[in-house]
């Protein structure tokens, strides 16, 4: 009978090990671990895929020990809005958290959100790291923290009847906001406002309840409203974002140390990736619009987006004053960085 040696098989045990390690955490190939996450985009929208593959790619990483389904808006009992309760009490170990939406639930989650403050995604990189230390702390009392953040591109407004080209086009028009800053503004430009999410878009503009709604270019052709959309308005009213991918606390630390370094590493790579996906998207999209679906996109010029933007300053005190300390201090950093 072959008796091998003891060096023969310390050996094989260490290739075996070796090999083990080479692709991943040693867990059991069934899902040890099933999660659910929240995203309120429809099935078939570009960001919900783009959630669908980090949750394959997370299985895959994990040797399937942690299966994540994504769950759109519609599947579960509770709004894009109250992400932050849901997933802290574990109805969702994962949510999308976007800051317009989460704007009454953690205010200074949102604070990029103010007009004509944060404009683009270079600039909410710098800043980003002020909103997280005033942010996290807030969501780590409703028993969450952020996994990672992207994206959407600057929000414009996008609508039907006249066209929107200057300031005093607001006067008298109503359009769809995502939270009370972009009401805000649009109630100093004149016009009224209706806070929607995006699955009731669709409904209320065929019914004339609003003209237009404030969104990407990049949302207008992923949610297919390029149907009722005849022209864009693109002064960049504030960056979109962040985009908060909030993890419950306690079905995160319950992980094997393995699979959280798993899910961390993912992470990393996915904020920014996304981020890049839709910036990208953005451009291809706002030619698709033009070209495909007969939009008619109008930049204001600097002179008119100045105006504009002189007429919010005042706001983004008032705004700060309103929600606290925190707020006040985290708008001075972000003013002092970009210098406005």
């Amino acid at each position: 009978m072959f008796n091998p040696s003891r060096r023969t098989r310390l050996a094989a045990g260490a290739a075996l090990v070796a090999a083990a390690l080479a692709v991943g955490p040693t867990q059991p190939a069934q899902a040890a671990e099933k999660w659910d996450m929240f995203v309120f985009p429809g099935a078939t929208h570009p960001i919900s895929l783009r959630l669908k593959e980090f949750s394959d790619e997370v299985r895959k990483r994990s040797n399937g020990y942690l299966t994540i389904t994504v769950r759109p808006q519609g599947e579960l009992p509770f709004k894009a809005t109250e992400v932050v309760r849901a997933t802290g009490l574990g109805q969702v170990q994962i949510g999308e958290a976007y800051s317009g939406f989460i704007s009454g639930a953690v205010p200074i989650s949102s604070i990029g959100n103010l007009p004509f403050l944060v404009r683009t995604s270079e600039e909410l990189t710098k800043i980003y790291p002020i909103i997280s230390k005033y942010a996290e702390p807030e969501f780590r009392k409703a028993g969450v923290k952020t996994l990672f953040y992207f994206e959407w591109p600057d929000q414009n407004l996008w609508g039907r009847g006249p066209q929107v080209k200057k300031l005093e086009d607001f006067v008298g028009r109503k359009f769809r906001t995502t939270d009370v800053k972009q009401t805000e503004m649009l109630r100093q430009f004149g016009a009224a406002s209706v806070s929607l999410t995006l699955a009731e878009v669709p409904a209320a503009v065929e019914r004339g309840v609003v003209e237009g709604f404030l969104t990407a270019g990049f949302n207008v052709v992923g949610a297919k409203w390029y149907e009722f959309v005849k022209w864009g308005y693109t002064p960049g009213f504030h960056v979109g974002g962040p985009d908060y991918m909030l993890i419950n606390m306690a079905a995160y630390n319950k992980l094997p140390a393995e699979v959280r370094k798993v899910v961390d590493e993912v992470a990393a790579i996915w904020g920014p990736r996304m981020t890049q996906q839709n910036l990208e998207d953005e451009k291809k999209d706002r030619e698709i619009l033009k070209t495909k679906h007969g939009v008619d996109i109008f930049t204001p010029s600097a002179a008119e987006i100045d105006r504009m933007t002189a007429r919010m300053v005042p706001y983004w005190d008032t705004w700060a004053q309103q929600n606290g300390p925190n707020a006040v201090a985290a708008l001075k950093e972000i003013r002092q960085v970009l210098g406005r």
